[in-house]
Order: C-alpha cells, then structure tokens, then sequence
C-alpha cells in the first residue's frame, strides 16, 4: 500500500501545574528532536485555575519560547479563549511570535466552556460563542491593516498603529471544536481550519461533521481549502505492550485529573466540556474509577495513539479516512520526560511509514 505522509506535529497539555519547570523543559526539548525528526508543528494551550493544563496560562509566552529554540515548524496555539482577551492583545502577542519565528505563527481560537475560567471576564461568558466568531473577524482585520480604533481615556476617538507588524500577511487560524455540527460549520463559514478531538464524538460523527466544515467552507470560499486537526493522545514505541505499559499509568492518572476539572466547573454553575449538560458528577473515588476505566478503554479501541507504529497505523488511516488532514500528538500527559523524547523517533516513523530511525 503507498501512503502520503500525515502531516504529524506535538500537542503539549500536562497536568502537572505544581511541577511547572519540568513541564517547561520536557516541552522545550521535546520541540527540539521533533523539528530534528521532521516532525510539523508545535502547539500549546490556555488554561487557567486547575491543574489540569495549568502550567499554560498563556500560549503566547510559551509559543515565543518555542519560537527561539526551532527554525521550521509551525508554532501553533491550541487554543486561545478569546472572549477572555481584547482582540488586539492576541494580534500584538502573536505578531511579536510571528517576528521571533520568522513568519511560523499559527493559532486556534475557542469560546471557552469553563465558568470558573470567566472569572478574567465574567460579562463574556454567556455570549461567549458569538463573542468568539466576532473575535475571529477583529483578529484578521488588525493583523492584514495594522491598526486599531477606539476611545481614549479623555473621550477621544483614536485610531493606532499597532506594533510589531507580523512578517505574514494573514494569521493561519483554526477553530476549536468538540462536537457540535454548527460550530464545524461556522468554522467553514469563516473559512478557517479545525481542531477538534474524539472525546466526545466517534469517528461516524466526526466524518459527518468534517463533511458539514467542507460543505460550509467549499460554499462560501470556493477554490480554497481548510485543513482538518485531530488532537490525539499519543505515546508510540518498538512494542504495543511496552507503549501500554509506559502510557496506561501515566493516562489514568491524566483522566482522573480532567474529572476533577469537570466536576469543579459543574459545581460552580457551568457545563462540561464540550457543552455537555447535566448537574450530577460521579464525585467518589469508585465512581471516578469507573469513569477512567470507561475512557480508557475506548482509547484502546482506535481513539488514540498507543502502541507500536504498526498497530497505530491502522487508527491513522481511519482517521483520515474520516477526512482527517493532519494529527496533533498529545504527549505531555506521560509524566516521565525521559519516556517521551524516547517515543518521539517512533513517531516520526508513523507519520511518513518508514523504519523506525536509529537514535541520534
């Protein structure tokens, strides 16, 4: 069987809030060997208040830093809250990444789901959405004009250069998603990119919902194309059980810690992630277990990167079957640093299905 190479890049999101610097160093060392492997594109996020993601409260810190240690890859944010933020400090702390990369600036913007995360902008939570794709249109237009309107503290009406002016002309920008049809489409509409997950979609949903984000974007952008990014948890080594021996502990533990973020922001008057309702939580330890198991298993079952890079190439091919372009690797969620860089050359070979390279 002839394969394309699957464009393959390293998704960062540990739950180690409380041992930051090792976070830091795993992340800075894992993006070194990535651009040594090939690999396409580094990307980190935003999250606040909770260990689970804490050490990245903010990408544009993190992507400038990633900026100075790499010369090729993408160096994405996955994603920025905007309703958090005013429009224009994205466009100059992105712009200020865009000049250090040298043009290699890249993010996905999302609405937010957690109301403890308002707490840096309570009036936008309810409205966050609309919020959102406004942002998206405020974003594009400062970045390509370099300017910004507004009202000064003496009631003047202003408008302002605004610096550094990025070295591209237009900020690649994908769209957050979990499973909502609209949101595909609305991210066609605007004719951005996606990233998006299997929590809580299967892969039947999910091709349903890249063929309504091609439909959107084909519509109203004719002649261009979106590019489609699946997040997936992924640690790939020489044996399926070794990779299930290092990963499972490492994942339940991850699991376990997202619970608690769940529940947390349910307690205090929100949703779930990925605008899932309900008001109940399996609180208990039995009951967490119960649900880590769940989850667990269903990774096993195709939603996820762990194993060899012979048994993971059947899931990559699933999944751009469904209309997949391109794979986040999550792979911070192994705790151990050593492990991690240990996989990495393992998934380079899955992306272009070569050997696995000889360590360097």
């Amino acid at each position: 069987m002839n394969r394309s190479r699957t464009p393959i890049g390293l998704f960062f999101f540990a739950a180690l809030g409380d041992e930051a610097p090792r976070t830091y160093r795993l992340m800075l060392d894992a993006a070194r060997r990535g651009e040594e492997l090939g690999l396409d594109f580094v990307s980190t996020p935003e999250r606040h208040f909770h260990r689970f993601g804490g050490a990245f409260p903010n990408p544009a810190v993190t992507s400038a830093a990633l900026a100075a240690v790499t010369s090729r890859m993408q160096i994405r944010a996955g994603s920025v809250v905007t309703p958090l933020h005013p429009a224009l400090r994205v466009v100059e702390d992105f712009a200020l990444v865009d000049c250090i990369s040298g043009g290699r600036a890249g993010i996905s913007v999302g609405s937010g789901w957690n109301v403890n995360d308002f707490v840096l902008n309570p009036q936008a939570y309810h409205d966050r959405r609309e919020r959102m794709l406004r942002d998206v249109a405020e974003i594009r237009r400062v970045w390509r004009d370099g300017t910004w309107s507004g009202t000064n503290p003496v009631g003047g009406a202003v408008t302002l250069p605004v610096f550094p002016r990025p070295v591209q002309a237009e900020l690649p920008i994908w769209v957050t998603v979990s499973r909502s049809p609209e949101t595909f489409r609305q991210a066609g509409a605007l004719g951005a990119n996606v990233l998006t997950h299997l929590e809580n979609q299967d892969l039947d949903a999910l091709a349903g919902n890249i063929g309504a984000y091609r439909e959107a974007y084909e519509r109203d952008h004719p002649g261009r194309t979106g590019t489609v990014t699946l997040m997936m948890h992924t640690y790939v080594a020489d044996s399926t059980r070794r990779a299930r021996e290092v990963a499972l502990p490492w994942l339940r533990s991850y699991l376990r810690t997202a619970i608690d973020l769940e529940s947390r922001a349910v307690g205090a008057g929100g949703r779930m992630s990925g605008g899932r309702t309900g008001r109940t939580v399996m609180t208990d330890e039995r009951g967490r277990d119960r649900l880590v198991e769940i989850a667990v298993n269903r990774y096993l079952a195709g939603t996820s990167l762990i194993g060899s890079v012979a048994d993971c190439r059947p899931v990559v091919d699933a999944v751009r079957a469904a209309g997949v372009d391109e794979i986040a690797a999550l792979v911070d969620f192994v705790g151990d640093a050593d492990a991690v860089l240990a996989g990495l050359p393992h998934l380079a070979a899955l992306a272009v299905g070569d050997p696995v390279p000889a360590p360097a």
